[in-house]
């Protein structure tokens, strides 16, 4: 898989985990913004856009064991560590 394509997958399964936010999701400067996520998504900041998406935990209840494989999906394409930590949350969740 070329760089190109890799990112492009993380970034599909990013909003995949995007998509399945609840609509009345809490935002906060601790957690999760909305307009940060897709800002960095638009810049291609795949990690800060990843950690975004994760700061979700902090406000809100867990969004479901498919939203942290989507997560799992993207830092194992990142060759992340924050995989481990995401199996975790799925784990419990």
């Amino acid at each position: 898989m070329g760089l190109q394509e890799k990112w492009k997958s993380i970034e599909q399964e990013l909003m995949a985990a995007y998509q399945l936010l609840p609509e009345d999701v809490i935002e906060s400067d601790n957690g999760y913004r909305e307009n940060d996520f897709l800002s960095y998504i638009e810049a291609n900041e795949l990690l800060l856009a990843m950690e975004e998406l994760d700061g979700v935990i902090e406000d809100n209840p867990s969004p479901g064991k498919e939203f942290w494989t989507h997560l799992i999906n993207a830092a194992k394409l990142m060759n992340h560590n924050h995989a481990i930590k995401y199996e975790s949350i799925r784990s419990a969740t």
